[in-house]
């Protein structure tokens, strides 16, 4: 999952000092000047993915105790906007919500707000007997979801 940021210190406070994520890779793109084993991004290839002429951006990638990896970008050229709050949330086409299985879904609600992060209801809330969650946004106003599973929810089948 790639999460295009306005801010790159306030989008690694989220995934790094609150969320536990790893950084592993923390650099301006493009990296090289040409193809090679150490070579991320060079200009040729960065400009054919961003569309435009010298592109440029600060990348960190970030992966989980779990495997899971988060690469972030603060893009210079283009230069980043955010994008309005009403077109982060329902409404819109899109990918508006990212999602992240957890245990202790209730330390994890006092932990979200206790680091200043907003969060869409004053509470966690159960999804019947399959899990209980909730949804906080970060600092460039994405949805993140939380999700804890129940018990039941390894005992359900695949199509359930």
């Amino acid at each position: 999952m790639a999460i295009f940021v306005a801010e790159m210190e306030a989008a690694l406070r989220l995934w790094r000092d609150v969320l536990g994520f790893r950084v592993i890779k923390d650099s301006i793109i493009p990296d090289g000047p040409a193809p090679a084993p150490n070579v991320y991004l060079y200009p040729a290839l960065l400009d054919d993915i961003f569309k435009v002429k010298n592109a440029r951006s600060r990348m960190a990638i970030l992966v989980s105790a779990e495997g899971a990896i988060i690469e972030l970008q603060q893009c210079e050229n283009p230069a980043i906007a955010r994008s309005p709050p009403e077109h982060q949330r329902y409404g819109h086409t899109g990918i508006h919500e990212l999602g992240l299985l957890v245990n202790d879904i209730d330390g994890w609600f006092a932990r979200i707000r206790e680091a200043g992060y907003a969060t869409q209801t004053e509470y966690v809330w159960p999804c019947g007997d399959f899990g209980r969650s909730f949804l906080f946004f970060d600092a460039d106003g994405n949805m993140i979801q939380l999700w804890e599973h129940t018990t039941n929810t390894t005992s359900r089948g695949a199509n359930t």
